[in-house]
């Protein structure tokens, strides 16, 4: 793997953080039960997603964040109150906050969606397929210091299936170079995988601290000159607009955004005028197939749901 890029010229000015937390990184998943081989999804906002010690306090001050209910008609083909009809943006990221872009807009034509996976989801290929608003496939490369055991499994699948492909690292606490080490070993210095880092709940002394973000962004953009892009549910997002706005790698990333809702009226604006996706479906708002706020063929309720506020080729033009 090649260990530098042509760099941006950034002048970084840092604020000192200072978090406590030990180190808890482990070679056994968090999201392994006991009595199942299969593990929970890794959208932690709630405890029912594989986290052992609570949630962010942040987030149970909004019943809407995290264990929202299921949209009582999900399969709905439009909302009444979204503005007919909505000429697609010329750049979804172009730092302009879109309301409607909040709204539901995985109903429109031009929107994009995008699937997250990882070893615990199952995915029949064919009849994904048959969804031609599925651009793209983002799987979790790694945990931790552990490989996910399908990643490049189905790394071969989507890329030869002509899907974007993207790997998340799941972020935990202690290690973090040898962390950023494994992540870009999996990458392997291809250009066209999006990379992203995902922060949980920052809190939990099991996961990655905002501090230890800090070094694993700027361990990635010295070694690859890219920066990865930050997935965080709206409790992370409001905490990094705070502690983070001065910091010129998290300025020039992009925002994965978990909300688990349908309409959202108090998005964070701070770093990230608008999301580049937004996680809106998994089991935390769905638990049965068919039911959820956008059904993909080929997968259950629990497979994670994104939406890119775009066309395929708006996406692919903002993939990398």
């Amino acid at each position: 793997m090649k260990t530098t890029k042509t760099k941006l010229t950034l002048f970084l000015v840092y604020s000192v953080l200072a978090f406590a937390g030990t180190s808890c990184v482990q070679d056994d998943d968090p999201c392994v039960t006991a009595d199942s081989s299969v593990e929970k999804s890794d959208s932690l906002d709630t405890d029912a997603k594989c986290s052992d010690g609570g949630t962010d306090p942040d987030d149970s001050t909004d019943p809407d964040d995290g264990a929202d209910p299921v949209d009582p008609d999900p399969t709905d083909p439009a909302d009444p109150t979204d503005p007919d009809p909505v000429d697609p943006p010329s750049n979804p990221n172009d730092g302009i906050h879109d309301p409607v872009s909040l709204n539901r807009p995985w109903n429109k034509d031009f929107t994009t969606i995008v699937i997250d996976a990882y070893e615990g989801n199952g995915i029949d290929w064919d009849l994904m397929a048959t969804d031609r608003k599925v651009a793209g496939v983002i799987h979790r490369s790694s945990i931790g210091l552990r490989v996910d055991k399908k990643y490049k499994e189905r790394k071969a699948i989507a890329k030869s299936r002509g899907y974007l492909w993207g790997a998340y690292h799941l972020g935990y606490r202690g290690n973090t170079i040898e962390q950023a080490e494994l992540f870009l070993d999996l990458i392997d210095d291809e250009d066209d995988t999006l990379m992203i880092l995902d922060l949980e709940d920052t809190n939990n002394s099991r996961f990655m601290s905002i501090s230890e973000a800090v070094t694993f962004m700027e361990y990635v953009y010295e070694k690859t000159g890219r920066i990865p892009v930050v997935y965080a549910n709206h409790s992370t997002t409001v905490k990094l607009n705070s502690l983070v706005k001065n910091n010129p790698l998290f300025q020039q990333s992009r925002l994965w955004y978990a909300r688990f809702k349908s309409n959202v009226t108090d998005y964070p604006q701070g770093i990230w005028p608008n999301y580049f996706l937004w996680q809106f479906s998994s089991e935390i708002n769905c638990s049965r197939t068919g039911t959820c706020l956008y059904n993909v063929p080929g997968t259950r309720f629990d497979m994670d749901v994104n939406v890119y506020y775009g066309t395929r080729a708006d996406l692919e033009q903002n993939w990398y």
